[in-house]
């Protein structure tokens, strides 16, 4: 499910699981996923330049907190809630739409406003933060990156390595050695891309 978000991205969805098990959580949120977002990344930075900071968005996740909860263990698994999942297949989509191949913390920033019934989008909204804007935004961060376009053209480039892989698992489905090789190589792709993306 995580394979196209970045190295960023993913670590702004650890920070969350962290954030749910601190706030004595059972599910993470997409509040959790906001102070995931606000801690690195392209995301903290778009934030970070509208005057938004971690201590902010804390207050005012916190107060919509339920009081003295008990922390839960980081070794419990805490799965996202419905909001979160939404989000996360809005941020999807926004990739999608600005022709992305990877997942990165501003799209999940997008798919955290676009999910516009949950508290992160509130929290979003009560900053001042609205879905045009921010979208203007993350296309002006994204086009100023030094070599966006050739890594763009090197995303364009790795998604299509994958869908050859894909069709090439199909068609080799009952041979160990090639599907072993073509594992191989998968998995060297996705290692290129994450560099990419960084």
């Amino acid at each position: 499910m995580f394979e196209r978000y970045t190295e960023s991205a993913r670590r702004a969805l650890f920070f969350a699981r962290y954030e749910a098990s601190q706030l004595g959580d059972l599910v993470i949120g997409t509040e959790h996923l906001l102070l995931g977002l606000v801690r690195s990344g392209t995301a903290a930075r778009i934030l970070a330049a509208r005057g938004v900071s971690l201590p902010d968005i804390r207050r005012d996740v916190e107060s919509r907190a339920a009081a003295g909860s008990e922390k839960v263990s980081t070794s419990v698994e805490i799965p996202f809630d419905h909001e979160a999942k939404v989000a996360l297949q809005f941020a999807a989509e926004e990739a999608d739409r600005l022709a992305h191949h990877h997942i990165g913390t501003e799209h999940l920033l997008l798919g955290l406003l676009r999910a516009e019934n949950s508290s992160a989008a509130a929290i979003l909204m009560k900053h001042g933060l609205r879905l045009p804007e921010l979208r203007e935004i993350v296309a002006k961060v994204v086009a100023e990156r030094p070599g966006s376009s050739h890594s763009t053209e090197a995303s364009s480039l790795i998604h299509g390595l994958k869908q050859l892989l894909d069709r090439l698992a199909a068609i080799a489905s009952d041979k160990t050695e090639v599907r072993s090789q073509i594992d191989d190589i998968r998995q060297r792709v996705a290692a290129l891309a994450r560099q990419l993306d960084q």
